[in-house]
C-alpha cells in the first residue's frame, strides 16, 4: 500500500474513534456489566433467592384467578407462565391485554412455590436499567422511542466495524505488533502499544460484538422498509416469513388443559421440565401452549414445542424442528451477543463464558478511552493539532469525566437499589436520575480541575472505594452477608458482593499506579529548572 493511501486510511481509522469514541466506549462498558444482568437481579431481589424445591404446589387454579382478573380489564392479547427454576425459584405469570380504548397494559404476579401465596412486586431498578441503557439508551419516548435508541446502538455496531477494518488495514506489521510492548518509552508510547495489543488479540471477538450488535440494534429500523421492498408494505407478511404464521382463533369457548400438567411433558433429549409456557389465545378451541425448554445443544436460548392448549397434540409447523433458516439464524444472535450458550445458569461454563466476555468487552472499552486520549495527545503535545491548546484540554477533560464517571454511576446505583424506600413503581425512574445525576456530576468535576491525570486518579479512587461498600451496604441493610449466603446456599448474591469488593481493592490499587502528571511535561520542567535545554520525548 502506498503512503498517501496508508496515510487516509489511518486519518479514517483514527477519525471514527473520535467522532463515536464516547459513544463506542458507552456501550462496551454497559454491555460487559449487563452480562450479569440474571444475576444482579438475584442481587437485588429478596424474592429470588427462595430456596427451590422439588415439589411446587399446583398453580393452575391461581393462574385461572390471575387471567380472569386481568379480562375484566380488557381482551387478552397473550399471556405466559414461567415455571420456579434456578434463576427464579418461583412461578410468575405474565398477561398482555388490550383495553375499550386500545391500549395495551402489562401485567405480572408472582407465587410462591411451597404455598401459593402472592408475593410482593419489586419495580425494576438496577438491573434492568443497565442492561436496558445498553440495549437502547432508555432513549425518551418522545424523540423516537426505543426503537430509535436501539437503532443508535445499532450504528454503534457499524462504526466499530468500520474501525476494525480500517484498523487492521492501517496496522500493516500486525504479527509484529502483537507482542509490542514498549514500557520503558514515552506515556503516548505505552498508550499506543496497549492499544494496539490488545485490539489485536481480541479482534475475533470485536468482530463478532460489533456485528451482532449491528444486527440487534438496525434490525427494528430495517423491517419496515424490507416489509415496504418485499412485501409491499405489509410488515405482518414479512413478521410470518421469518418467524412462521401464528395461529388463528377458532371463535368456539374450550377448556384448558391445567398448567401443571405441562411440567410432565419432557424435553425428547435432555429429559427436562420446560421452563415456561407461552399461551395464545386462552380459553379458545385453537389454543395453543408454546413450551420453552433451556437449550443444551443449539445456539439459542431456547428449544420450543407446541401443543394444542386443548387436547395436547403437537402442532407441527409450529416446533422448533421446523424453524425456518431466518428465524435459527436470528435466534442464535442473541446468545452469541450476550454469551448465554455456555451452560445451565450458575454452571462453570455460564460463568466462564460470561467473564471471558466481560473481560474482552471491558478491553473494547478501555481501548476505545485510550484511543481517545491518544487522539488528543498527538494534537495537543504534537503537530497534528489545528486548534487552541484549551480545546483540546476540555477535550481531555470530557474523555476522563465520560469514561471514569461512567462506572462511578454504575456503582451509585447499587446504593440506590439498598437505599431506596419510595414506591416501586417510581424506582426506575429514581434509578435514572441518580445515573445521570452521579455521571453529570463526575463530568463537571473533571472539568473544573485543570489536571485531568488527578481527575482520573480521583474518579477511579473514589469508584473503587464506592465497591467495596457495596458488600458492606447489602449486609447492613438485608442482613445477608455474602459469607452467610455462601453458607445457606444463595451463593449467586454472596459472589456479585465478593465481584464487587475484589473490583473495588482492583480498582484502588490501579489508580494508585497512574501517573500524577505527563511524565515528558515533569522531565521538561526539571531541566528547564536546571537550566538544561529540554529534549524532545523519545518516540
Amino acid at each position: 500500500m502506498d503512503r498517501a493511501r496508508h496515510l487516509r486510511n489511518y486519518d479514517l481509522h483514527s477519525w471514527t474513534g473520535i467522532a463515536l469514541g464516547f459513544f463506542v466506549f458507552i456501550v462496551a462498558f454497559t454491555g460487559s456489566v449487563a452480562l450479569f444482568d440474571e444475576e444482579l437481579r438475584t442481587w437485588e431481589d429478596p424474592a429470588r433467592r427462595l430456596t427451590q424445591i422439588e415439589n411446587p404446589v399446583p398453580i393452575d387454579a391461581h393462574f385461572r384467578t390471575f387471567l380472569t382478573e386481568q379480562q375484566e380489564e380488557g381482551e387478552l392479547r397473550s399471556t405466559s407462565l414461567k415455571f420456579p427454576g434456578s434463576i427464579e425459584p418461583y412461578y410468575k405469570g405474565f398477561a398482555f391485554l388490550e383495553d375499550e380504548q386500545g391500549e395495551f397494559h402489562f401485567h405480572q404476579r408472582r407465587w410462591d412455590p411451597s404455598n401459593g401465596n402472592v408475593l410482593p412486586e419489586r419495580g425494576e431498578g438496577l438491573s434492568v436499567w443497565l442492561l436496558d441503557f445498553h440495549r437502547d439508551l432508555m432513549w425518551p419516548a418522545a424523540l423516537g422511542g426505543r426503537t430509535i435508541g436501539r437503532a443508535l446502538v445499532g450504528v454503534v455496531g457499524v462504526i466499530l466495524m468500520l474501525a476494525i477494518l480500517t484498523g487492521v488495514i492501517a496496522h500493516t506489521k500486525i504479527f509484529e505488533e502483537l507482542f509490542s510492548l514498549r514500557y520503558w518509552r514515552s506515556v503516548r508510547l505505552k498508550w499506543q502499544d496497549t492499544h494496539k495489543v490488545a485490539g489485536l488479540w481480541g479482534l475475533p471477538f470485536f468482530a463478532m460484538i460489533s456485528i451482532t450488535g449491528a444486527f440487534l440494534g438496525i434490525v427494528a429500523v430495517l423491517s419496515p422498509i424490507v416489509a415496504v421492498l418485499a412485501f409491499k408494505g405489509d410488515t405482518e407478511a414479512l413478521i410470518e416469513a421469518v418467524i412462521g404464521a401464528p395461529p388463528e382463533p377458532a371463535g368456539i369457548e374450550a377448556q384448558m388443559i391445567p398448567i401443571d400438567d405441562l411440567l410432565e411433558i419432557k424435553h425428547e433429549e435432555s429429559g427436562a421440565a420446560p421452563d415456561r409456557v407461552i399461551v395464545s389465545h386462552w380459553g379458545d378451541e385453537a389454543a395453543t401452549y408454546n413450551l420453552l425448554y433451556y437449550a443444551d445443544k443449539e445456539l439459542t436460548l431456547y428449544d420450543s414445542v407446541t401443543i394444542s392448549a386443548v387436547n395436547g397434540e403437537r402442532v407441527s409447523n409450529q416446533t422448533f424442528d421446523t424453524d425456518t433458516p431466518a428465524n435459527r439464524v436470528t435466534s442464535a444472535v442473541t446468545p452469541l451477543h450476550y454469551g448465554t450458550f455456555g451452560g445451565e445458569y450458575g454452571s462453570f461454563g455460564a460463568i466462564a463464558l460470561k467473564l471471558l466476555y466481560f473481560a474482552l468487552g471491558l478491553c473494547l472499552a478501555i481501548i476505545t478511552g485510550m484511543g481517545n486520549m491518544m487522539w488528543i495527545e498527538r494534537r495537543l503535545h504534537g503537530n497534528d493539532g489545528n486548534r487552541s491548546e484549551m480545546f483540546y484540554r476540555r477535550l481531555s477533560r470530557f474523555n476522563v469525566g465520560i469514561c471514569a464517571g461512567l462506572p462511578l454511576a454504575s456503582v451509585a446505583i447499587f446504593y440506590l437499589d439498598k437505599l431506596y424506600g419510595g414506591a416501586e413503581a417510581l424506582r426506575m425512574s429514581w434509578t435514572g436520575w441518580v445515573y445521570f445525576g452521579v455521571w453529570f456530576a463526575a463530568i463537571i468535576f473533571a472539568q473544573s480541575r485543570e489536571n485531568e491525570y488527578l481527575s482520573l486518579r480521583a474518579l477511579l479512587t473514589i469508584t473503587g472505594i464506592g465497591l467495596i461498600g457495596i458488600p458492606i451496604l447489602n449486609g447492613l441493610t438485608t442482613g445477608d452477608y455474602f459469607w452467610a449466603a455462601l453458607a445457606s446456599g444463595h451463593s449467586i448474591s454472596a459472589w456479585v458482593d465478593i465481584s464487587c469488593l475484589a473490583a473495588g481493592i482492583l480498582t484502588v490499587a490501579a489508580s494508585r499506579t497512574l501517573p500524577e502528571a505527563r511524565p515528558e511535561k515533569k522531565k521538561k520542567r526539571a531541566q528547564k529548572e536546571r537550566g538544561e535545554p529540554a529534549l524532545a520525548p523519545a518516540e
